[in-house]
Parts: structure tokens; C-alpha cells; sequence
């Protein structure tokens, strides 16, 4: 037998789905302070900067007008001094005349001939000269030849650029130049001197002066051997020696050198 649907069993209304919660907003927070504007900043940095700007530019300028301290006048004037060799022309380093004392105390003019081109110092010292000058700084030799008013002696005189002024001294003092040791002669063809060779040297020196070796060797310009100079050596040397003074005084000599034109103090 069949029994009756129950219109309250078997069949179910689907119930109707839960309607989404509501998702809750974020909770206003306590408020930000303001930014400081950049601005402000950026004229601060600026601010900074024309003052370290201002005060390295009054250091500079206390530095540059402030007098120069005894050291560095003295250093400037030894670095003048140390250049000269280089800046001065060779007129005037070898004058064309040059005044000096012989032995018996007369004024003696010895007139220029020729002046040689800058030369290493191996080329213008013989081999035992060199090997000592070298080990001293020896980078370059300035040369020229003169002749005495008689037109007998001749003399080629050197100016040696070394390393420093304490560098000369020790090369002034390594010992008495002879053979196998000092300066090249140096003739020049068609003059008097074409005749004065190394084998015509009778006498020969060195002096130190500043970073500078003068050297001379004198002999005679008719081709006598130098070992015919026995009885003129003070002619020589006097010669030899008188002309390098006068060099020395060139390439050397000096005032106050807050004075010098090419010092500034």
C-alpha cells in the first residue's frame, strides 16, 4: 500500500546562503606629523658649504701673501740656483771676454773661441773622471774654450751639473786630475785652437761651486805636448782657474733671495 508523500518529508528548500560579514576597514591610527620640506635642508647644505668655501679661500690667501720662512727662501733660491744652467744662454754663461789675474798680478783678458754643444759626462771626461762623477749624479757637461792675449795657452773649461751642492764638494775632492782623468780638450777646426788636443793639456783643476764641478784644462795651441809646460804651470792654472771664477760667479751668484727677480718671497 502506498502511503502519501508528507509534504513535510523528502523534499527541502535548500536554505537560503549566509550573506558575507562585512571585513572590517583599517582603523584610523593617530595622524603623522608633517615632513620637514626638503627645501630646507638642501639651503642648509648650501649654507655649509660657502662657509668652508669662505674659510679655505682666507687660508689660501693668508698662505699665499704671508712672507716666505728662512727655509723655503733658502730652498727656492738653491732651486733657482740648480736651473740656471738650463735658463741662462750659453753667451752669457761663457762670456766672449774674461777678465783674470796672472802670477805676477796683472789683468789678463782671455777672448772666447768657441763654445761646444751641451755634452754627457761620458762623452767630455775621460773614462776615470766619469766612473767618479757619475756615482755623484753627473748628468750634464757644459764646454768652451778660451785663449789667453798671447794666443799661446788655451783652455777648455767645463761646467758638470751634479746632483747637489754637497755632491760638487765631493767631487772637488776626489783628488788631483792627470792623465787618464779630467776633461777633454776641445779644438775647434780653422782657429787658433785647431791644434789644442788632449796631448797638448799641461794643466788641469776642479772647483765646486753650488750643484756645479768647474773644471779647465790648459795647455798650448802650437801642438806642444803639455809635458812641455813645466816651467808655465802658474800661467795655467791662473788662466784655467781665472776663466771657471768668472763662470762660478754666472751660474751662482746671488743676492738676498727675497731680492731676485726670480724669487718671490
Amino acid at each position: 500500500m502506498t502511503t502519501p508523500l508528507d509534504p513535510g518529508f523528502g523534499l527541502f528548500e535548500p536554505e537560503p546562503e549566509p550573506e558575507p560579514e562585512p571585513v572590517p576597514g583599517p582603523e584610523a591610527g593617530p595622524s603623522e606629523p608633517p615632513r620637514r620640506p626638503r627645501r630646507v635642508l638642501f639651503v642648509a647644505f648650501i649654507a655649509l658649504g660657502a662657509v668652508l668655501i669662505a674659510g679655505g679661500a682666507a687660508t689660501l690667501y693668508r698662505e699665499m701673501t704671508r712672507a716666505a720662512t728662512p727655509a723655503e727662501a733658502t730652498a727656492a733660491l738653491q732651486q733657482e740656483i740648480a736651473t740656471r744652467w738650463e735658463r741662462i744662454p750659453a753667451g752669457k754663461i761663457f762670456p766672449a771676454t774674461v777678465s783674470y789675474v796672472d802670477p805676477q798680478g796683472d789683468t789678463m783678458t782671455a777672448r772666447l773661441v768657441g763654445i761646444a754643444p751641451p755634452a754627457s759626462c761620458s762623452v767630455a771626461l775621460e773614462a776615470e773622471s766619469n766612473a767618479d762623477l757619475r756615482g755623484l749624479g753627473c748628468s750634464t757637461i757644459l764646454r768652451a774654450t778660451y785663449v789667453d792675449a798671447s794666443g799661446a795657452l788655451a783652455a777648455t773649461v767645463g761646467v758638470a751639473v751634479l746632483r747637489s751642492p754637497s755632491s760638487a764638494v765631493k767631487a772637488s775632492n776626489i783628488g788631483t786630475l792627470g792623465p787618464g782623468s779630467g776633461l777633454h780638450a776641445v779644438p775647434f777646426a780653422g782657429t787658433i785652437t785647431g791644434q789644442f788636443g788632449d796631448a797638448a793639456r799641461g794643466m788641469q783643476g776642479a772647483a765646486a761651486g753650488g750643484p756645479y764641478l768647474f773644471l779647465y784644462t790648459a795647455g798650448f795651441t802650437d801642438g806642444l805636448p803639455g809635458t812641455a809646460a813645466a816651467g808655465q804651470q802658474g800661467e795655467l792654472t791662473s788662466f784655467g782657474s781665472g776663466v771657471d771664477t768668472v763662470l762660478q760667479a754666472v751660474l751662482t751668484g746671488h743676492g738676498k733671495p727675497c731680492n731676485m727677480k726670480d724669487i718671490t718671497c
